[in-house]
């Protein structure tokens, strides 16, 4: 699943499925500028006025407000607080990003990747909003074109939070049919997180992709140790375990399946 890295400081929202692959969290050494050509509107550093400042204040007052409602499940209320700040700093970054996640949350992909984009634009290159368009753009039948947005987001980050990116630069480039850079970046991902979930589960995915059915049981194991699990991972582990003749191990995950998701169906890849 792709994770928005940012909304407001210490909030992360979930935000789209990638259909059989998915991507993790975003989050985003130097951005390097020159690497990838992205849109960027920088605001000119000028001397603000008093009522200005106020306003501005005042905007970031409500996209605080609106970020709690929007985790609350108040999706009207979130876009009304939204939009008032908009209307106090019309670039402001987290209302156009808060304005992105309601759209996403009502199923209105294009809407969503209109305020995803002008929040990066806005944003003057910040690799966490950079990222998050690139999502979206990977979440929404554009992979190949998200992933100079991700390789970008992903240099200037550190730690887990590279990790998540490079994760999520690899599910994207699976999805694009570039397999090399695809694992590449995903084994780099658990090199700085060994319990990555979402690097472990595509690196199976590719393993089982190449036939490669030993190597692919070794990286889903990895991720049954981690939780949550799901349907899916579990529908994975089947999968493999029945390439590998293993039918007594192939059962015990059905099993599972039957019991911990009753109404899930699992779409599995790589046959």
């Amino acid at each position: 699943m792709l994770r928005l890295d940012r909304l407001l400081p210490g909030i992360v929202l979930a935000a789209v499925v990638l259909g059989a692959a998915g991507c993790n969290r975003l989050t985003f050494v130097k951005p390097n500028l020159k690497k990838v050509k992205i849109e960027q509107v920088r605001r000119p550093v000028v001397a603000h006025d008093s009522s200005e400042v106020k306003a501005r204040q005042s905007a970031q007052g409500l996209t605080t407000q609106a970020s709690g409602l929007l985790q609350a499940g108040d999706v009207d209320g979130a876009e009304a607080k939204a939009n008032e700040a908009l209307k106090l700093d019309a670039a402001s970054v987290d209302a156009h990003t808060l304005l992105a996640a309601v759209a996403e949350r009502r199923g209105q992909a294009q809407a969503a990747g209109g305020w995803f984009k002008k929040a990066a634009e806005l944003s003057g290159g910040r690799a966490a909003e950079v990222g998050n368009y690139g999502a979206w753009l990977c979440a929404n039948g554009r992979a190949a074109e998200s992933l100079q947005y991700l390789d970008y987001a992903a240099q200037a980050q550190y730690g887990t939070a590279r990790a998540d990116m490079l994760a999520n630069l690899g599910a994207c480039a699976t999805n694009a049919g570039m397999d090399p850079q695809a694992e590449q970046a995903l084994r780099d991902s658990i090199g700085l997180d060994p319990e990555n979930t979402l690097a472990l589960e595509m690196l199976a995915r590719l393993s089982m992709r190449r036939g490669q059915w030993m190597e692919a049981r070794a990286f889903i194991e990895r991720r049954l140790a981690l939780q949550p699990v799901d349907a899916t991972v579990l529908g994975l582990a089947e999968q493999i375990e029945t390439r590998l003749g293993d039918a007594r191990a192939a059962a015990g995950y059905r099993a599972r399946i039957q019991r911990e998701f009753p109404q899930t169906v699992p779409r599995t890849t790589g046959r």
